[in-house]
């Protein structure tokens, strides 16, 4: 199986600091379906890795 590598992107990581702080868990489970639809398996591209939209 190969590797993955989950990079957040700075709005990801404001996103994840705001929702710990506020202790927000409806707004934490939306961000965790955003996360999971992000990271299901897509096809390979002939030109290679491309990054999450």
């Amino acid at each position: 199986m190969a590797d993955k590598q989950i990079v957040f992107a700075d709005q990801d990581q404001m996103m994840v600091e705001g929702i710990v702080i506020d202790k927000d868990g409806e707004e934490a489970l939306k961000f965790l379906a955003q996360l999971l639809e992000r990271l299901k398996s897509h096809p390979g591209h002939a030109c290679g890795f491309r990054p999450f939209k």
